[in-house]
């Protein structure tokens, strides 16, 4: 990458800072659950890092940019699989409450993008403006189907895997949440779309 910052830079870095706010949602929500919190996040943060929303420009590493931003990358996403992970095999929280979360942050999230999109691969690329998915360079959907009425993708290679298997979390959980936090998205877009998940993993943005 450049060592110049650049629009991407700050689309990556924004996708980072969305993720940050969704964690803290998360925390917010396991305090009402009188989780010590915390305890929770001294440990956690302790070892995966520090969120820090400051602007790109303050705190990137400009010798490194590509770098510097897989690891805000790689820090969010293995603090988010250890919450997670920790909320629901130590203090009972049940994975239909963290899914309720992250519906709720799909819905924020489609209140602050354009009113109208054109067609279904229009709205695949509102989604992932907001959900990480690594690097551009990664490549980790393919497009199975791209027409005015559907389309479709699936996911050749699982980013998200090592992070879940390095605390202990169960993979699942992430296509869970994630599925949640589109759907939040596509309901509240709600131009007659849909979204749908297939049993083979397949999913799908539709029109009417």
């Amino acid at each position: 990458m450049s060592a110049f910052l650049g629009k991407i830079h700050y689309w990556l870095y924004n996708k980072v800072l969305w993720h940050e706010e969704l964690l803290e949602e998360i925390i917010k929500f396991a305090a009402t659950k009188n989780v010590p919190v915390e305890a929770v996040k001294a440990d956690i943060y302790n070892k995966y890092g520090q969120p820090d929303f400051s602007p790109l420009e303050e705190v990137i590493d400009h010798g490194n940019i590509h770098g510097w931003l897989q690891s805000r990358i790689q820090s969010v996403e293995y603090r988010i699989a250890a919450v997670i992970t920790e909320l629901i095999n130590k203090y009972d929280i049940k994975i239909e409450e963290i899914s309720e979360i992250y519906k709720n942050n799909g819905i924020k999230a489609a209140k602050v993008v354009p009113a109208e999109v054109n067609q279904p691969q229009d709205l695949f690329t509102l989604i992932f403006d907001f959900m990480l998915a690594g690097m551009p360079c990664d490549r980790v959907h393919e497009t199975v189907s791209d027409t005015q009425a559907e389309f479709t993708w699936q996911t050749t290679r699982c980013l998200h895997k090592e992070y879940w298997d390095a605390v202990g979390g169960d993979i699942n959980h992430y296509y869970l949440l994630q599925d949640a936090w589109i759907l939040g998205f596509v309901k509240t877009i709600d131009q007659g779309y849909s979204f749908i998940r297939s049993a083979d993993g397949l999913r799908s943005i539709r029109k009417g």
